[in-house]
């Protein structure tokens, strides 16, 4: 004991020494480069850094006080000045030094950058340090009654897979992960997403236990004005968390950090639904991340540093012309940054506070650092397992705080959905998915072809169709399909033909196509489609969304969702177009007569009755793919066309229809199998499919650990 305690000071001494060492190089340093500052004699460089560490003692604590909404406004880089100001207060009592406004920056970003490199090369953990200043802050925010009952801290990995995470362990970058494994203190188990699979409809679905109606990422709303909706925008965050909340969400007295959506919180940080703009990023937990003056110098360090590390990658792709390849800019190096680093290192920094101060019952928090990178890079790219090491080492911090804490907490890691791999839409066949529709569409929209523009037809269906809603609101499961395509229909079909306007069996179009094909996949299989001019498709009223390997064809003209009858007699080209592309795997539109219907290249599959014309266009989708799209078909702003790229199961590839080579959002491969590594001593949830079952089963833990 006596030994570890010699070691651990002599540690410390010489640690302190080579720190002192460093910033007086490092001072030396700015001397030589900088026309904006003077060190005179050789000795003021160790006063200077004595006389700093001194002043920012002083200082620092009563500019936080007074400055810290500043700090945060301009996402700290106002530390950066303020460490600058300190830096020449104490230059000014040193005879020699000399420092201009340039100069004084200089110094501040360049000792920083030497004391980080100091901490690195000694492998000296500076959270250790730092943990003592932010147990102090925290026993000031402590209240006067002890929770006794132990509180539950939810960590998201964002998009990683669970055949990703197990990558990781064997690789040995997660040991902190694997530990807990191999000793039994928590069970690994897989689930499955809905549709789609990504952040918004999972954490809506985690956090609130809803994600009703949450169509993809970003989606199109007919019926407010052609309305575009996108999940993780601050405008849209606080609409969609107003239509899925009830109250009761995971985080009613908890904490919600780096998230999408709050859970209920009363304390969310950094939580795209409560920010509602830049004006409210300020919270009053990230007064942890600034308790000391180093601390945001050394995250920029580190966010710079990241922004090498990226640049550097970026080069090894080229020199090693690995494929697929995306073209990754400056401004995205920094945006990695800022999820890899600063998000990371600041969501650690506040959730140790929460811990050592004990009031909250849960927390949940995301770190987003391995879905950005695998986004641009790849899903096993060597600059995520980089990733995944240091998230699983902020996992090695946290514990470190728990054990601090005088109130126990459980943890759980988890993630929100996986991702899949593969070339671009527009990587593998040179056009994107809007401009592959456009093809099959006329140059302006109220003019089709002369041959099938019928005047009461016209009317009747441009732009609000009228006549269709009428039969669907008179009729109700009275149904007919544009082929004979389900025999149980066929015994009502006189007379559901003698009470239907005219709109459906007088179409000329209609009757040319049903005369012409016996059945629906008949029709799919043999139709020619003809391609269109695209000299006009900016007149187009039409709105293609990609998210991820899923793809939303919005026909804008029309105020309600087309269906697949409709869509047919309107424009024959498209449906047969689209599936007939061998990057896309499937579509599903909506039918008067059969409902759901997901059309393949070789088969049809009927949602309502599990009726499977030729082909399964779901084969390898997944043995719950049929589920999810009947459960999403019956949300509000569904498409008028849903779109699948392939799954190649031989190659595990999918192919976006976004910019993106790592990608989720539809189905096929790791994007829809996350993970949730919680407490053995819990009771196995059985299967989890759908983000509404990790809901239940963190809810249920949480309400037996406080009763």
């Amino acid at each position: 004991m006596i030994k570890n305690r010699l070691i651990s000071s002599l540690r410390t001494i010489i640690t302190t020494i080579l720190y002192i060492l460093g910033s007086a190089i490092a001072i030396y340093a700015v001397d030589y480069i900088s026309t904006d500052f003077t060190v005179g004699p050789w000795y003021n460089a160790f006063i200077i850094v004595i006389a700093v560490a001194i002043a920012n003692a002083l200082l620092w604590p009563i500019f936080r006080r007074f400055l810290m909404k500043i700090i945060i406004f301009t996402l700290g880089i106002g530390s950066i000045f303020l460490n600058s100001l300190i830096f020449y207060i104490a230059s000014l009592f040193i005879p020699g030094v000399s420092a201009g406004v340039y100069g004084v920056l200089q110094v501040t970003i360049v000792t920083a950058i030497a004391t980080t490199f100091v901490s690195h090369i000694t492998n000296t953990n500076y959270y250790d340090r730092y943990l003592k200043n932010i147990l102090r802050y925290a026993l000031k925010q402590k209240t006067r009654y002890k929770k006794r009952y132990p509180g539950v801290i939810m960590l998201e990995i964002d998009g990683l897979s669970i055949n990703i995470l197990k990558k990781a362990i064997e690789k040995g970058v997660m040991p902190n992960i694997k530990k807990w494994i191999d000793d039994k203190s928590h069970t690994l188990k897989g689930w499955e997403t809905d549709l789609s699979s990504q952040t918004g409809s999972s954490q809506a679905g985690i956090l609130h236990g809803n994600n009703k109606d949450i169509v993809a990422y970003r989606w199109v709303e007919k019926e407010n004005n052609n309305q575009m909706i996108v999940s993780g925008k601050l405008s849209d965050a606080p609409e969609i968390e107003r239509r899925i909340s009830d109250g009761k969400g995971l985080l009613v007295n908890g904490i919600s950090i780096a998230n999408m959506f709050s859970g209920d919180s009363k304390i969310p940080t950094l939580t795209s639904s409560q920010l509602n703009g830049m004006k409210n990023i300020y919270n009053k937990t990230l007064d942890a991340v600034f308790l000391d003056a180093y601390n945001y110098q050394r995250l920029i360090v580190l966010f710079l540093w990241d922004i090498v590390l990226e640049l550097k990658s970026q080069i090894v792709h080229r020199v090693k012309n690995i494929q697929p390849r995306l073209r990754r800019t400056i401004v995205y190096a920094a945006v990695r940054a800022g999820a890899n680093i600063a998000l990371r290192e600041a969501t650690t920094d506040v959730l140790t506070s929460e811990i050592l101060t004990g009031n909250i019952d849960t927390a949940y928090a995301t770190y987003m650092g391995y879905d950005e990178i695998a986004h641009h890079s790849g899903v096993e790219d060597d600059d995520v397992w980089k990733a995944l090491k240091y998230i699983d080492f902020q996992f090695k911090k946290l514990t470190s705080a728990i054990e601090m804490s005088d109130r126990n907490y459980e943890i759980v890691v988890l993630s929100d959905h996986g991702q899949s791999k593969g070339a671009t839409f527009k990587q593998r066949y040179g056009i994107t998915l809007g401009n592959y529709v456009r093809k099959f569409l006329p140059d302006d929209m109220l003019i089709y072809k002369t041959e099938y523009n019928i005047d009461h037809f016209r009317d009747a269906v441009i732009p609000e169709n009228k006549q269709i809603r009428n039969i669907k609101d008179k009729f109700g499961n009275i149904r007919e399909d544009l082929f004979e395509d389900i025999k149980s229909l066929q015994d009502i079909r006189d007379e559901v033909e003698k009470r239907k306007p005219a709109i459906i069996f007088e179409n000329e179009q209609y009757k040319k196509i049903r005369d012409r094909y016996s059945n629906s996949l008949d029709y799919i299989s043999k139709y020619e489609s003809v391609e269109q001019s695209t000299k006009k498709a900016k007149d187009s009223e039409l709105i293609v969304l990609g998210s991820g390997n899923l793809g939303l064809i919005y026909l804008t003209q029309w105020s309600q969702r087309l269906t697949y009858e409709e869509i047919v007699m309107l424009f024959p080209d498209l449906i047969p177009g689209l599936v007939n592309h061998s990057g896309i795997g499937f579509i599903l539109v909506n039918s008067i007569a059969n409902g759901g219907m997901v059309i393949g290249q070789d088969g049809i599959y009927y949602l309502e009755t599990d009726e499977i014309i030729g082909e399964n266009p779901l084969k390898g989708f997944g043995e719950n793919a049929a589920r999810h799209l009947k459960r999403e078909n019956s949300f509000k702003n569904m498409p008028d066309i849903l779109v699948n790229s392939f799954y190649d199961e031989k190659y595990d590839e999918v192919c976006a229809f976004e910019e993106l080579i790592g990608s989720h959002g539809g189905l096929g491969g790791d994007q829809t199998k996350p993970f949730i590594l919680y407490p053995s001593e819990w009771e196995d949830p059985g299967d989890l499919i759908g983000a509404e079952s990790i809901y239940k089963f963190l809810k249920k833990e949480i309400e037996n650990l406080n009763s």
